[in-house]
């Protein structure tokens, strides 16, 4: 079984690419309240979420936005 190659997880709720054990992409978000990759289904909403996969399942994952690759907890002031 192979396991994921970044330890670290994406901060919360951003729009992620993650792989799959299984090679196949998926567009989602990372949910850390239930330690799992969320896959995106649709534009009908936050209620509307596709097949979560537990974190030990996903072998690698990237921001889409590259913008929301810094640190969530530090403020970018302009």
């Amino acid at each position: 079984m192979k396991i994921m190659e970044n330890t670290n997880l994406p901060s919360d709720h951003l729009p992620i690419l993650f792989t799959d054990q299984s090679g196949i992409n998926h567009e989602g978000i990372y949910n850390s309240a239930i330690r799992a990759f969320v896959e995106k289904t649709g534009d009908e909403g936050p209620e509307d979420s596709g097949i979560s996969y537990a974190a030990e399942e996903i072998l690698e994952w990237e921001y889409l936005d590259d913008q929301a690759s810094f640190d969530s907890d530090i403020m970018i002031i302009l």
